[in-house]
């Protein structure tokens, strides 16, 4: 599985410890798709910093967010559909670098 598909699986179950397990130690997530539910960008930098956001959407948003429609467009960027508070986002995601280890060290999400 790519790491996009990891990514994506952790998203639907709803586990931050092995979302955030994704990604380098000092990994940036920055996800801008937020903004079109009147939310602030999020932008995060180092793995426990991912974990605590994604363990605190998690429980507010009571669960995994749904995603769907997902389509590949190359090992490196996504679009898909996303499910914020009732409301549906056309997303696309960009892994812009990992490490040698194979762990994310910047992913950037922004809204369609």
């Amino acid at each position: 599985m790519t790491l996009l598909e990891q990514y994506f699986d952790c998203m639907r179950r709803g586990d931050p410890v092995a979302l955030a397990d994704l990604f380098h130690k000092d990994g940036v997530l920055h996800d801008a798709s937020w903004t079109r539910v009147g939310e602030d960008t999020i932008h995060l930098s180092g793995k426990m910093a991912i974990e605590m956001m994604f363990h605190h959407k998690f429980g507010f948003n009571g669960g995994p967010f749904s995603i769907h429609s997902v389509k590949y467009v190359g090992d490196n960027t996504v679009w898909y559909f996303i499910t914020y508070h009732d409301h549906v986002v056309p997303v696309t995601a960009f892994l812009s670098e990992t490490d040698e280890n194979g762990k994310i060290k910047r992913l950037n999400i922004y809204p369609l």
